[in-house]
């Protein structure tokens, strides 16, 4: 069969010194435990297929697709091996090999029809005048009330967000292999958002949009880090760092500063920062293993668990969708914008 993506990552393959550093964060291994669900594996399997050792099969794209692209192992790889774009090109062959996931082909179609993944075409972009440009992006279309209260956030902080119609980011295109259709939709997108600066919601959009577009975005947390009330809210919390918005784009203390302006004191988890443990809901694992999904969330949990805190927060759509399914009601969790709308609405009523 005919390599199409992964030939580009020939070079990037031989880079890999096998010395499992890789093994250390992995969410996946760390539930199955095989070789093959490390990066390791996987980049072996990779360049197996790249050469024709291997024949393309269930049994290989299923463990290509076993991965949350939480990149871990890029941040404990000690030869700095691009392991999620090697997969990605992995999946784009296995896709044109005729081996993509029924699930991801039905996401990809939801997005052509209705412009996002879960094909609501009900799910729209509140549109507003204003004078910073937000995207809202596929998950918090779906939680109108979310958005509408973080775009209440930004009146209230002085800010004046401007609301376009939108369509997904890409990267569902990206990351499950429909390259093809990638470059279809990104040319709609750019209609669409042909501005650089961008402020994003969801941390994987502001992701794409910056290693995709190459678009100057910034993430809502650092947009109100400086602009929150300082006030007391009396909470004790664990924080819970998202993968692209920790390990891609390197915000970790924007949202820890404002919890801490408003009055939470946060309990780190053994894992945090750069080394945060997979929430378990990237990469496409959601719509082809929830099961493995679910396993992985729990073992966040247990760590959530052991700080003492009542309280998880996070700023990402799926990682609350994910760890409050899997905490069982055992410790809440929610959206940072829910306590900093509380912390607003503290502030006026003490002046």
């Amino acid at each position: 069969m005919k390599v199409n993506y992964l030939k580009e990552w020939l070079n990037e393959l031989n880079i890999c010194i096998r010395c499992a550093y890789c093994f250390e964060g992995c969410p996946v291994y760390k539930v199955l435990g095989w070789e093959a669900d490390t990066a390791r594996g996987k980049t072996v399997l990779s360049y197996g297929l790249l050469t024709g050792e291997l024949e393309p099969s269930k049994y290989i794209a299923e463990k290509i697709y076993q991965c949350t692209f939480c990149r871990d192992c890029v941040e404990r790889c000690s030869a700095n091996v691009s392991v999620p774009e090697i997969l990605a090109a992995a999946r784009a062959d296995l896709a044109d090999w005729g081996f993509a996931y029924d699930s991801h082909k039905h996401m990809i179609e939801n997005v052509k029809k209705s412009g996002n993944i879960f094909g609501d075409p009900e799910a729209r972009a509140p549109k507003r005048e204003g004078e910073v440009l937000v995207f809202i992006g596929c998950q918090f279309l779906a939680r109108p009330n979310q958005t509408k209260l973080y775009l209440r956030i930004l009146e209230k902080l002085g800010l004046k967000p401007k609301v376009k119609e939108e369509i997904c980011c890409g990267f569902p295109f990206y990351a499950l292999g429909f390259r093809k259709d990638l470059e279809v939709h990104k040319e709609r997108f750019l209609k669409l958002f042909p501005e650089e600066e961008i402020i994003t919601l969801c941390p994987t959009c502001m992701a794409y949009l910056h290693e995709g577009y190459g678009k100057k975005v910034k993430h809502i947390t650092q947009v109100l880090v400086d602009r929150v009330p300082e006030v007391d809210l009396g909470i004790t919390a664990t924080y819970h760092d998202p993968c692209d918005l920790s390990r891609v784009m390197h915000i970790t203390e924007e949202p820890r500063e404002i919890l801490k302006r408003i009055g939470v004191e946060v309990v780190e988890m053994e894992n945090n920062r750069k080394t945060s443990h997979c929430c378990g809901g990237g990469g496409g694992i959601l719509s082809t293993d929830e099961k493995l999904s679910d396993r992985i969330a729990a073992r966040r949990i247990e760590q959530a668990k052991a700080t003492g805190a009542d309280l998880l927060v996070t700023p990402c759509p799926t990682c609350e969708q994910v760890l409050k399914k899997a905490s069982k009601g055992e410790i809440q969790v929610r959206n940072i914008s829910d306590l900093i709308w509380k912390a607003i609405k503290k502030s006026q009523t003490s002046t």
